[in-house]
């Protein structure tokens, strides 16, 4: 399931209009129906908004989305096979985080550097997993 099906989904689970899910995350109706209908992919921050709306971690709401098929490390985005290089051993960074930092924008757009992967990542991490980010 394509993220924005995945949205769409859960929204219609929970019995809400594109009316209602706007006004519980602060986001236009525009914006929300452009990100189910995959026309933008929505940032770290939309996501978080989109989650609290349903009283749910970011995590619970990416989860089951398909990406473009398996990725191997050549098919890695500029910058992310450094960043796995430098930090997958000294912050554990397992298939299931690869998969979420592949699925997500960060201000914008998907990172290109090693240091904008790992801001992205301790970004996600202490929103995801706040206790473990107060170590």
């Amino acid at each position: 399931m394509k993220l924005g099906q995945r949205l769409r989904f859960i929204r219609r689970e929970n019995q809400l209009t594109l009316k209602e899910l706007s006004q519980l995350s602060e986001l236009s109706i525009p914006y929300l129906s452009d990100i189910e209908r995959g026309v933008v992919n929505p940032s770290v921050d939309t996501l978080r908004k989109v989650a609290e709306a349903y009283n749910i971690s970011v995590r619970d709401l990416i989860s089951g989305v398909e990406g473009l098929g398996e990725s191997s490390n050549t098919d890695y985005p500029e910058g992310f096979q450094s960043f796995l290089k430098k930090y997958e051993t000294q912050y554990g960074i397992d298939d299931d985080w690869k998969e979420s930092l592949l699925k997500v924008n960060f201000r914008g757009r998907q990172p290109t550097s090693s240091t904008e992967w790992l801001e992205l990542y301790l970004y996600l991490r202490r929103i995801l997993s706040p206790k473990e980010g107060n170590k």
